[in-house]
């Protein structure tokens, strides 16, 4: 038995030492293996509530910031503003008409500065005379060689505003025309961002001055302006970090705090938005991975800014499918037209234009009253859609305008559905209250290219052949042909 004994002995303990190696070796791969997935789950936590909280902070900037001044310089293109500032005798009616308008279908503040008439136009009806020493903003920023001037003001009820300035087909420099909206959802949304996510945003302009931010601190009081330099964060930079072009993704460390500060270039509005993000109170392990994280997110809203103007032809093409109808008439509007002539343009197919504009609608408002007008503009919507053909498109282009694009139509069959439709709608009068009724018009003007390239141009046309019609007596169509 002894000897049994330690033959087995002999026979196993070189096996079971073997063993343990192995299994240590196994073990460390497991651990190895485990804190690989257990950082892999934490980065994906982490970039799963970076991406929450960066969302909301782009999808803010964009509706606040970018979309009013997408707004402005779309409306600086417009044929009817620019002829109307390009007139030797500015018809002051008009542009605030026009400026009125403008302002209840976007939800804004809209003003023109004419150069012709050196007045400022304003949407509540009201003119300001342009005098050189008394309206210093104007001859300022005419001097400038930027397209393009953002500011706040009224710190009270603070608003941004945008100056775009409008040029005619020449180049010749025409005024402004200036939108400006109201920021406090803008800066409730600040606070309740800043609840959700511990960050803080800083607005600072091309003379880096602080112009906006979620501490109201930090916000000019009639005072004083706070300069970037001001700030504790900025202060806590070494001499080199402050001669970067760009903070984006630095660590800022003090004896109180360490943040990631990120920088946004807002190009369009030449301003800067830094956004600081505590990570005291983060392990070394988690900081490092999201702040990885971070700058790949940044990386992506920075490039997403660079390039603005795509994202916002991307909004329209999405929306333009999608969402943007005209709440009066339940037509679509300019977007989804234009959406509807690029695909036409891509097929390189003819196609006819029709403008119409209801005959003597200012006088309608005026001794009707609004709500008849709004009828007026139902029922010829509704007209004017029954004539179509499904592939046809119609929108509503402002006020009492409508563009009707019918591809692959030939001018002859458009000047008949034009001719059609204008007898129908002058053959129909409005019913009103009992047994009133009102008789209403039209004017159609009617254009042709054999291949589409340039809306613009074709309702330039159109809109000539509609200023003829208007001339000629109204309730009439008048054919001009694109070159």
């Amino acid at each position: 038995m002894e000897y049994l004994l330690s033959t087995s002995q002999r026979t196993h303990l070189p096996a079971v030492g073997f063993k343990v190696p192995i299994m240590l070796f196994v073990m460390a791969i497991a651990v190895a293996i485990s804190g690989y997935f257990t950082l892999s789950d934490s980065v994906e936590e982490q970039s799963r509530l970076q991406q929450q909280s960066m969302t909301p902070a782009f999808d803010l900037v964009t509706e606040e910031l970018v979309k009013p001044l997408h707004t402005a310089q779309i409306l600086a293109t417009t044929q009817t503003l620019r002829r109307l500032m390009a007139a030797k005798t500015i018809d002051d009616n008009a542009l605030l008409d026009l400026v009125k308008r403008m302002s209840m279908d976007y939800n804004m503040d809209f003003f023109v500065a004419s150069e012709n008439s050196r007045k400022q136009y304003n949407a509540d009806g009201s003119t300001l005379a342009l005098k050189e020493g008394e309206v210093e903003w104007y001859f300022r920023i005419k001097q400038q060689s930027m397209n393009v001037a953002a500011a706040l003001g009224n710190r009270q009820d603070i608003h941004i505003y945008f100056d775009v300035k409008v040029f005619n087909d020449q180049g010749t420099f025409l005024g402004f025309i200036g939108v400006g909206k109201r920021l406090k959802t803008f800066l409730e949304a600040f606070d309740r961002y800043k609840d959700s996510f511990g960050y803080d945003f800083v607005f600072v302009d091309h003379n880096d001055d602080v112009v906006l931010a979620s501490d109201p601190e930090l916000l000019a009081d009639g005072k004083r302006i706070l300069s970037v330099e001001q700030l504790s964060w900025f202060q806590a930079l070494s001499a080199q970090q402050k001669t970067l072009p760009s903070l984006n993704n630095t660590i800022v460390k003090t004896a109180n705090f360490t943040s990631l500060i990120a920088q946004i270039d807002l190009k369009a509005l030449h301003w800067k938005l830094y956004l600081i993000t505590p990570l005291s109170s983060r392990k070394d392990a988690s900081t490092n991975a999201y702040t990885s994280h971070t700058s790949f997110v940044l990386l992506i809203i920075f490039v997403v800014f660079v390039t603005a103007h795509l994202i916002i032809r991307f909004f329209e093409h999405e929306s333009s499918k999608k969402h943007q109808l005209d709440p009066l008439t339940q037509l679509h509007n300019r977007a989804h037209l234009q959406w509807r002539f690029d695909k036409v343009a891509r097929a390189n197919q003819a196609a006819s234009l029709i403008m119409v504009d209801v005959d003597n609608f200012k006088r309608i408002n005026d001794t009707r009253g609004h709500n008849v007008g709004d009828k007026v503009l139902i029922e010829i919507a509704q007209l004017l859609q029954s004539e179509l053909r499904e592939h046809d498109a119609i929108a509503r282009w402002g006020g009492e305008e409508f563009v009707i694009l019918l591809p692959a139509t030939k001018l002859d069959k458009a000047q008949s559905i034009a001719q059609r439709t204008c007898t129908k709608i002058a053959q129909r009068p409005l019913k009103l209250v009992g047994e009133e009724s009102l008789a209403v018009s039209a004017s159609f003007g009617v254009t042709y290219t054999t291949q589409a390239r340039s809306l613009e141009r074709l309702v330039k046309v159109a809109d000539d052949a509609l200023y003829e019609a208007k001339h000629a007596g109204k309730n009439c169509v008048r054919v001009h042909k694109s070159s």
